[in-house]
């Protein structure tokens, strides 16, 4: 059980390192995808977008798909 849940958190981590490597490598990617999550977070009055609206956001998407892509 150990094992699972270290490779299950190594796994996110990379994943989220990567990604946040890679918007730092590009910043016009970055401010695009902030105005995405501006844009989304005025519809909501709480200060979390719910997972549904989350899970819609196409830029967001394609940022996480490409880097699980590479």
């Amino acid at each position: 059980m150990t094992a699972l849940i270290f490779a299950a958190m190594d796994t996110t981590s990379s994943a989220l390192s990567r990604t946040l490597f890679n918007l730092a490598q590009h910043p016009e990617v970055q401010e695009k995808l902030r105005r995405e999550i501006r844009e989304a977070r005025q519809y909501h009055s709480e200060l979390e977008i719910p997972h549904d609206e989350l899970m819609a956001l196409p830029y967001l998407d394609a940022i996480c798909r490409e880097t699980l892509r590479l």
